[in-house]
């Protein structure tokens, strides 16, 4: 499609905007209410042009382009017109900085400025150099503001993560469309006139409105308004690495922003970021260990590298073969897996083992076709559930789920009988519709008929049944069985088949069958408070960890590990697919591959020698895959409940993953989670004698 925009032949596709077809010309049109990632909006009214045979001034924004289309975006009229917007848009923003003849000069009066109770302009906001006002200003070329500024300064509104500043906003609406975006609606435009603000309903803190903190509206802020608040003052980064998030298996791509060697923010990278991957990174340097530890006289103390790493080989030369056992978990680098699965078969003569299930070959984003989800995957797995959302799905929850609530059929089986009802669509799909516990046969049929040909997706807060269960009706439906990984990299360690004898091994322990272990990646102790007794029963332990966590206090020697930030390596993705992960920051310990490879070394094996990790992925090639039936079976073992009694059902939070240990380490989700919450059925609490009773201004009456 040809136009002409300021006399310049221009062609682009059809469908795009006047504003981009100019920016793919070189062609810059002012703007604050528009972004990439939103629907056109047309609010600020910056970037209004002329277009020949259209009246008026249209935003370029929101007008698509049309064959022979001819556009002015730079006359005399454009231009007072722009002014007087951007005028009376200052009238109400702090400003004497933006329009200042020493703007950018004013370095050696920038402590007195900051002494003003109020924000007077960019060298005192946060997004100071970053700000799109100031490009703005710049760009339209506005010299002075004349209008008298108007309203009362506003309170700062600190919460969870970042600080609202209402005196900075300017009313653009992008937060609001971002969490709309989102499927939420949390924020909204509240009051009118000069009173006109961004909040939440009754103005309830952002916490006690449904908020899930990803930050969405933050990315998207084209002022200072919405501050992050622990790199609010950290300026303007040195450098950008593009990496993987650590946290789960939807495999977020994310920005660290790097400054003198320190991460300083984290941004989105064509990925759609949950709070943890947006805000959760600050473990990265919170009470991290930088030397081995070695435990004398029942304590552990500071030792040199060389030292731990000989100490620790000799111990481990000791207990070879089914005395030993090395634990971790698909948080952990290929290389790393890799290494550790050659440890402990090739030197320790015995099991590397890992609890993650994952299909290796798809993600729910490649399956084609009518979907069945199980699992709470907007607390597990937020981006993926995100895209799922929009499918409309079959979802089988016992629980209000964020995806229950707006799927395209919500099947409500009783706490613990999704396996029945799963087993119950299947016999449907052959012809036999049966109710299923709570679940009638009417919504069973319904559900059944459009699912021939479908796929069924299973999140990692299901058990073993519910995944068998899921298998057999996916093959009925003639569709794709996803299993939805926990970890950054359980593909990884599925792939490796680590799971496969994970039971086997954690039994060993429990039961005293193991007297040597090696736990990489994972704080079991704090996962399952119950094994650690049969830890402390070990002759040797050894940990790789960040922190000195509930297992490593254990531990008869602690090296300190490498966080993903500071090293180089990969995750295994969908169908293969090698996902980079880079360093960005100096590392405080060293990589788990790197620990294992020199204690291979120091207790005699050949083939350790590994330069880096390129080394270690030219020997790995390609991964051993292990058969689906088996990634199915090989996890955790479940109890069965007696009958009559309750039923405590254990649910994923948002704001923890895992065990907790990288997330108990973030102040704010700290503070998201401190007050757990169990809820009751009102028949059963009535039966039982409790009561109901209002804690932290909520009454919990029902599941």
């Amino acid at each position: 499609m040809r136009l002409k925009i300021d006399g310049q032949e221009v062609e682009v596709p059809p469908g795009i905007m006047v504003k981009d077809a100019a920016k793919r010309a070189g062609i810059r049109i002012p703007g604050l209410c528009d972004h990439p990632e939103l629907e056109p909006y047309g609010g600020c009214r910056l970037c209004l042009v002329e277009i020949d045979g259209i009246r008026g001034y249209p935003s370029s924004c929101t007008t698509p382009v049309s064959e022979g289309m001819a556009v002015r975006t730079d006359t005399p009229a454009l231009r007072n017109l722009r002014r007087t917007i951007l005028e009376m848009l200052l009238s109400q923003h702090p400003c004497i900085c933006l329009t200042c003849e020493r703007a950018g000069k004013c370095d050696d009066i920038r402590e007195a400025m900051r002494k003003v109770p109020q924000s007077m302009g960019c060298r005192y906001c946060p997004k100071d150099q970053r700000c799109e006002l100031q490009e703005a200003v710049e760009l339209i070329g506005l010299t002075k503001v004349e209008l008298p500024h108007l309203g009362d300064i506003k309170e700062v509104v600190r919460g969870p993560f970042f600080d609202r500043d209402p005196n900075l906003c300017i009313l653009c609406g992008r937060c609001i469309r971002a969490c709309e975006d989102r499927g939420l609606g949390v924020i909204s435009f509240i009051f009118r006139g000069f009173d006109a603000e961004i909040g939440t309903a009754y103005e309830k803190p952002l916490e006690d409105s449904g908020c899930r903190f990803c930050g969405a509206c933050v990315d998207v802020c084209p002022t200072g308004a919405l501050a992050e608040r622990g790199s609010k003052w950290a300026g303007v980064p040195e450098e950008m690495v593009v990496t993987i998030c650590p946290y789960c298996s939807s495999n977020c791509q994310i920005g660290l922003e790097i400054s003198k060697g320190r991460m300083i923010r984290v941004k989105p990278e064509e990925s759609k970021l949950c709070v943890r991957g947006r805000f959760g990174l600050e473990f990265l340097g919170r009470n991290r260990i930088q030397r081995p530890l070695v435990k004398k006289n029942g304590r552990l103390v500071e030792a040199s590298w060389e030292d731990a790493l000989d100490y620790a080989a000799k111990e481990l030369s000791l207990h070879r073969k089914d005395r030993f056992a090395l634990f971790t978990s698909g948080i952990l680098t290929n290389e790393a897996l890799y290494v550790a699965k050659k440890f402990a078969s090739q030197v320790m003569m015995s099991e590397a083992v890992a609890p993650d299930v994952s299909s290796l070959d798809s993600r729910p984003e490649d399956l084609p076709g009518p979907m069945v989800v199980v699992g709470d995957l907007a607390k597990t797995n937020p981006a993926t559930e995100l895209w799922i959302r929009s499918q409309k799905p079959v979802v089988v929850s016992a629980f209000g789920t964020l995806l229950a609530r707006q799927a395209g059929q919500w099947l409500r089986p009783n706490p613990g009988e999704e396996a029945l009802l799963l087993a119950s669509l299947a016999q449907a799909l052959k012809g036999r519709v049966e109710a299923a516990g709570s679940v009638s046969s009417e919504e069973i049929g319904r559900a059944a008929r459009g699912l021939q040909g479908g796929s069924v997706v299973v999140g990692p807060d299901c058990g073993p049944k519910v995944r068998k269960a899921a298998s057999d009706l996916a093959k009925s439906a003639g569709g794709r069985l996803c299993l939805v990984g926990r970890n950054c990299n359980s593909r990884g360690a599925a792939a490796l088949g680590l799971n496969l004898k994970y039971d086997q091994a954690l039994k060993a322990l429990s039961s005293g069958g193991l007297r040597a272990a090696c736990i990489a990646g994972c704080n079991p102790v704090r996962a399952q408070p119950e094994l650690a007794e049969a830890l402390s029963g070990l002759d040797f332990l050894v940990v790789q960890d960040l922190f000195l966590t509930e297992t490593a206090r254990l531990a008869d020697v602690v090296f300190p590990a490498a966080s993903f930030s500071e090293v180089d390596g990969t995750f295994l993705g969908p169908g293969g697919k090698i996902l980079q992960l880079r360093q960005a920051t100096p590392p405080l310990g060293k990589p788990d591959w790197q620990i294992l490879a020199e204690l291979g070394r120091r207790m005699g094996a050949i083939g350790f020698d590994f330069c880096d990790h390129k080394a270690v992925r030219e020997e790995m090639q390609t991964l051993d895959r292990a058969e689906q039936t088996d990634l199915l079976l090989g996890s955790f073992e479940e109890k069965e409940p007696s009958k009559g009694s309750p039923l405590l059902v254990e649910g994923p939070s948002l704001f923890q993953f895992g065990s907790g240990t990288r997330t108990s380490r973030v102040s704010d989700l700290q503070y998201l989670t401190r007050e757990p919450v169990m809820e009751i059925n009102a028949e059963d609490a009535k039966e039982m004698g409790l009561e109901s009773r209002v804690h932290g201004g909520k009454v919990r009456r029902d599941v």
